[in-house]
């Protein structure tokens, strides 16, 4: 199985709305990637991404920011912010694609002969410009031919496939009802475009920017149908005098049988996957077509108009290379039509929905955008440069290269586990937004209740961790004091340092865990009967809301056993009674390895992921421990340092806890509780006394090895 991704116009920073979409599609592409180390598929998934570094806005901002005197250089300027694109992705824990499509690389040796296949077919057709004349020579044309635009022509499209498909597949109705309503005359041309919004530009005029109105009302009247688009824009290099259309910059000038200039952006796409189809044919084949909701219609329900037009022109999809003005002469049987199979071109398309901030889609002509680089943390200074808020290593900045390191790394960093902007904007996108495919409305609000939630699951994975570790310590430090009193093969060790045994409580907390597993293996395959998509049983759709909820309750749960644990060990009213041995460690260590496994899956960075665990340094304290500088420590230093350094954190995060919860006396009690347990537990262990005396005299510590 392939995928292919629409990317990104490169012609400005990524915002919120396009971090949402990679983010999501991330997610499932996780899950899918998961299914095959299952062996559930394969070959290993194939994904794939288009990179649009030709397109008039880049042009247009080339032509904006270029000195005077200088000739504009759109490709430079789209290779800047695919550079940052693939950054900002980075920082948000995405995968990178497999393949990497860029549309300047396939202009002459992909898009060119892919529409001359369509033309071949008869369902294209040239419009010439005002200004045309017989190509001279060394212009990268034949002496002769015709030079204009190339359209795509839908009449014919749909005559010579025979009823097979229809033009406009992805189109919603009100849309398609609204758009193919058409006056000969051209009467409501002007109407029809002041009634368009940024997204729905294409729809008219192809890409082309809405200021350049004379000429798209020239191309509009020219067409010989209104659903009619581009395929190839005619810009000569030269433009004739007559002309007011600036120079075409050379770097995305391409020469064609029309005439200079570049494709339209509705043909990139589908080109470029008839060409990976065929790279890749012994393989992969495409599946999934995938993208934001406003590329639905025109631009992906236009990709599929293409590919069939090219399919029959190629001799495929159960047809055969007819013209437009055979359909009208002549038709064949109906036996002999539906003899033919007509072969589906990509049969899944997954849309994501829009993004929304106070109840306006976010867009950059509204100016109510908000970019990657500012949830993650890069703002700029007062003199515009860019800067890394949360960056402790201003050395290694260079201002000028909008929050890059000088040798080209990221600079977008984090302190620790308990701050990640990007695991809460993911956590966010899976399961506080609502469905992958709605709208969503993004606030500080919304973001700050990710961050709750994310961080619930931290301290259950750090507090876990390190009651796991001194549970474990406790069953190492047992063994070791029954090997020092074997003697003679008798052993005068009691042994009850530690037990196996597990109680209710372990029980209750296991099922738990293997419960959520199965809820969230449920979830992100769409068989959950509760199912946002409404389906239920067999939606086969990301349910990220219950995955979310799933394992909140699960960290509850686990922390409510943490907790459990250390009260039984704290006896307040007996100072003298001896603990009970700490628990068995499995079940814990169960139940974190489902919730670190599951985090994983669905692409949480290992900040979330690793937290807690003993080197990942996942709190970033700014201080290694100890065993780390030293190695000549013996066994039981080294366990004392690891003890102090997980005492300091478990005090730490109870002190964070009772501020969050503004409960100063739990939190209190609970430190208390934890100096008691180190009283009681821990430094005995170690062969240290400590005494505690009246408040406001130094402990004594006695004994010792």
């Amino acid at each position: 199985m392939a995928w292919y991704v629409c990317g990104p116009t490169v012609y400005d920073s990524s915002h919120l709305g396009h971090a949402r979409t990679y983010v999501s599609l991330d997610i499932l592409r996780r899950v899918s990637l998961r299914l095959h180390r299952d062996g559930v598929s394969s070959p290993r998934p194939l994904y794939v991404m288009n990179i649009t570094d030709v397109d008039d806005k880049i042009i247009r901002r080339s032509m904006e920011i270029v000195s005077d005197g200088d000739e504009a250089d759109p490709i430079a300027l789209a290779r800047f912010y695919e550079r940052e694109f693939w950054q900002d992705l980075e920082c948000l824990h995405v995968l990178p694609p497999d393949v990497v499509c860029r549309v300047s690389e396939h202009v002459e040796e992909t898009i060119v002969p892919y529409i001359e296949k369509i033309m071949e077919g008869g369902m294209a057709y040239i419009i010439p410009e005002n200004e045309m004349r017989q190509s001279p020579s060394g212009d990268g044309n034949e002496g002769g031919n015709v030079e204009g635009s190339v359209y795509f022509d839908v009449r014919a499209f749909e005559c010579i496939t025979e009823g097979k498909t229809r033009y406009g597949k992805l189109a919603p109705d009100v849309v398609a009802s609204d758009f193919f309503s058409w006056t000969d005359n051209g009467a409501n041309v002007n109407n029809h475009i002041d009634g368009l919004d940024e997204n729905q530009s294409d729809i008219t005029n192809d890409g082309e920017n809405l200021g350049e109105r004379d000429n798209s009302l020239q191309i509009l009247r020219q067409k010989r149908d209104p659903r009619d688009f581009c395929l190839w824009k005619y810009r000569p290099r030269n433009p004739h005098p007559s002309s007011s259309s600036p120079p075409e910059p050379l770097s995305v000038s391409y020469p064609s049988p029309w005439g200079t200039g570049r494709p339209g952006w509705h043909v990139e796409c589908s080109a470029m996957i008839e060409r990976l189809s065929r790279d890749f044919e012994t393989t992969h084949e495409f599946r999934i077509h995938a993208g934001g909701v406003d590329l639905k219609f025109p631009h992906h329900a236009n990709e599929i108009a293409q590919a069939e037009a090219f399919g029959v022109a190629n001799g495929g999809f159960g047809g055969a290379s007819a013209s437009a003005g055979a359909c009208d002469d002549q038709s064949k049987s109906e036996s002999e039509s539906q003899a033919k199979r007509w072969k589906e071109w990509i049969p899944h398309w997954v849309h994501t929905g829009h993004l929304y901030v106070k109840g306006r889609k976010m867009s950059k002509s509204l100016k109510n955008f908000v970019t990657i680089r500012e949830v993650l943390g890069v703002s700029k200074t007062s003199n515009g440069e860019p800067t890394t808020e949360n960056s402790r290593d201003d050395d290694k900045k260079d201002n000028s290269s909008n929050g890059k390191n000088t040798d080209g790394t990221n600079n977008i960093t984090h302190e620790n586990a308990w701050t990640s902007p990007a695991d809460d904007f993911r956590l966010w996108c899976l399961g506080l937004s609502g469905s992958y495919r709605g709208p969503a409305t993004y606030s500080k609000e919304r973001m700050e209740e990710a961050s709750v939630i994310r961080e619930k699951w931290v301290r259950f994975l750090i507090e876990g961790q390190e009651s796991l570790d001194r549970w474990r310590f406790s069953t190492v430090l047992d063994f070791d004091n029954a090997d020092s009193k074997y003697v003679n093969g008798n052993v005068s060790f009691s042994g009850k340092g530690s037990t196996k045994l597990w109680g209710h409580k372990e029980l209750k907390l296991f099922q738990t865990a293997t419960q959520c597993s199965i809820n969230c293996q449920k979830a992100v395959l769409g068989q959950c009967s509760n199912s946002i998509n409404g389906s239920g049983k067999g939606s086969f759709d990301l349910d990220g809301t219950t995955f979310v909820k799933e394992l909140t309750f699960l960290a509850e749960t686990g922390l409510a056993y943490i907790q459990q644990v250390k009260m039984n060990r704290i006896n307040t009213d007996n100072p003298q009674t001896t603990p009970p041995p700490p628990p068995p460690e499995e079940p814990l260590r169960f139940v974190l390895e489902t919730m670190r496994s599951q985090i994983d899956l669905v692409g949480f960075s290992p900040l979330t992921v690793h937290a807690g665990i003993s080197g990942d340094n996942s709190l970033n304290l700014h201080s290694t421990s100890a065993t780390a500088k030293n190695t000549n420590y013996s066994k039981k230093e080294r366990a004392l340092l690891d003890e102090i350094v997980a005492f300091r954190s478990a005090v730490r995060s109870s002190a964070i806890g009772g501020l969050r919860k503004k409960d100063g006396i739990a939190a209190v009690k609970e430190i208390l509780g934890l100096c008691d347990e180190m009283r009681d537990y821990v430094f005995p262990s170690l062969g240290v006394e400590i005494l505690d005396g009246k408040v406001g005299d130094d402990g004594r510590s006695g004994g010792g090895e």
